[in-house]
């Protein structure tokens, strides 16, 4: 079958035997292991938690080729921070104290590739780009191109698109189509949004989740005291990657510490209990207490954990015991405790 690609119009069509033919070159990853150019993230979460601290950590660490929460750039890239409401001044700021939360950073290099376009930083007779309408999604489109831009983080959707009711699927069709045209340019999109008044979902119309490929979830943690405001649960609430320790369910603090401040990461317990669940099924682990010591686990929780998975369901007492390394491959029977 002949290769053959058709033109409608602007409208490009390709034919199975192109595609099928077609050498596509791999997809940059931008923040390792969930997010590659051309993809884009919801980012929800209620007023006050530390979202934003979050999103300027993780717009460091990409233009700066950084780590950070187990999450990494292996490059720096140019990313454009679009901030519809904080301070310039306090913006300078957490940009500053932020620096030393992540790991491996090129300031130099971010400092050149972290470009910052804030609402607070304009003259008061300058209107600032409205993502609802075309000529405010043609403003930033102009700048992403212009600036060879791998990363734009949106801050956030209710200060930078004017709609006349979240609620309304209708209302949404604007920003969905600002964000599919970043994917058609390849260009990475996190956007950030409030949550609904349960703090249990994003709020709006259902409608925006159509096109992302991840969404996270920043919930309250209620009686913590935190140095700097940020402190959370991080519940994946969309990933089409395969999950992995860095995209499980996790608690998140900003803290102060030696040389600056960091972002201290700990499992849930849901979580930590799926990935003994998962070791288990692996076959990879002969006892217990083997396990125990390769996921950094005492042998007293990896106990209480065991419990609480197969009383909720997730495996039982007969697939535990099997699902240590020597049932497989001997046929032997193990005692599955130490």
């Amino acid at each position: 079958m002949t290769k053959k690609t058709m033109q409608a119009g602007n409208l490009r069509m390709t034919t199975l035997a192109s595609l099928l033919d077609r050498e596509f070159p791999p997809r940059e990853v931008l923040v390792s292991p969930w997010l590659r150019s051309g993809e884009s993230v919801l980012l929800w979460a209620p007023t006050g938690v530390g979202k934003t601290m979050l999103v300027n950590t993780l717009a460091l660490a990409v233009a700066g080729g950084g780590k950070v929460a187990g999450w990494g750039a292996d490059k720096p890239r140019k990313v454009l921070l679009v901030d519809g409401e904080m301070h310039i001044e306090d913006l300078k700021d957490r940009m500053v104290l932020l620096g030393d939360a992540v790991e491996g950073i090129d300031m130099e290099a971010a400092r050149g590739n972290l470009v910052i376009l804030s609402r607070q930083d304009q003259g008061p007779d300058t209107k600032f780009p409205n993502l609802a309408d075309e000529a405010g999604q043609e403003a930033i489109m102009e700048r992403i191109r212009k600036m060879g831009v791998k990363l734009v983080i949106l801050d956030n959707f209710s200060t930078l698109a004017e709609v006349a009711d979240e609620n309304e699927a209708a209302a949404m069709n604007p920003i969905l189509a600002f964000l599919m045209r970043l994917k058609q340019a390849g260009v990475a999109c996190i956007l950030v949004h409030h949550s609904g008044k349960s703090g249990e979902s994003y709020r709006g119309s259902s409608k925006l989740a159509t096109t992302f490929e991840v969404i996270i979830g920043l919930k309250r943690l209620e009686g913590h005291e935190v140095d700097h405001g940020a402190a959370f649960e991080v519940e994946w609430t969309k990933y089409r990657g395969k999950p992995n320790a860095a995209t499980r369910n996790a608690e998140m603090r900003l803290e102060s510490g030696e040389g600056g401040v960091q972002w201290n990461v700990k499992p849930t317990s849901h979580s930590e209990m799926m990935l003994l669940v998962e070791a288990v099924q692996s076959g990879r682990y002969r006892t217990q207490a083997e396990m125990a010591t390769a996921l950094g686990l005492s042998g007293s929780m990896v106990t209480r954990l065991k419990q609480k998975a197969i009383n909720q369901g997730h495996i039982t007492s007969k697939e535990w015991g099997a699902g240590l390394a020597g049932a497989y491959s001997t046929g032997e029977d193990i005692d599955p405790d130490f």
